[in-house]
């Protein structure tokens, strides 16, 4: 399994290092959705034929990430419904979407620990909504985490489907 980086995400280098220095391949493509989702070569199971039709699972599941909380916070403002359709899509089309915000947890999101205006009890009130809403799991972390973070929930998604 590899991971697929959408082309429009720009500062992701911590990402790649990490995913590298876990031995995974990492390639840039255009994504429909997300920053990122895995990829598997046709010639990945060799004696079994391939896996027919799997090349990436953009179909399937997807990572958003964010750099911190005024990062999202602006997207649950400025062009929330660009933003939102991209969701709302997402759903349409059976697409599972993790929400991943770097540099932050939910007691920065309570404490309004961000330098954006938009109040803490409709970033929270937000970020619990989408979730309903658009089944999206939204997860914290630190930016030394991500790559992991990323891989993991990709590589066991990608397990839990071929082991069907």
């Amino acid at each position: 399994m590899g991971i697929l980086a959408d082309t429009r995400e720009q500062v992701w280098d911590h990402v790649k290092k990490s995913l590298e220095s876990l031995k995974c391949p990492v390639e840039r493509g255009k994504l429909d959705q997300g920053d990122y989702t895995a990829f598997v070569p046709m010639n990945a199971f060799p004696g079994c034929g391939g896996v027919p039709g799997i090349t990436s699972l953009q179909d399937e599941i997807v990572i958003e990430r964010k750099a911190n909380l005024d990062e999202i916070a602006g997207n649950f403002t400025v062009g929330r419904e660009r933003f939102e359709r991209e969701f709302i899509r997402a759903k349409a089309n059976g697409i599972k979407v993790f929400l991943l915000i770097e540099n932050a947890s939910w007691e920065d999101v309570f404490s309004h620990n961000y330098q954006s205006r938009l109040n803490p009890k409709s970033l929270y009130g937000s970020l619990l909504s989408w979730q309903a809403r658009y089944n999206v799991t939204v997860q914290f972390c630190r930016p030394a985490e991500t790559g992991r973070i990323l891989y993991g929930i990709l590589y066991y998604w990608l397990k839990n489907k071929l082991e069907g």
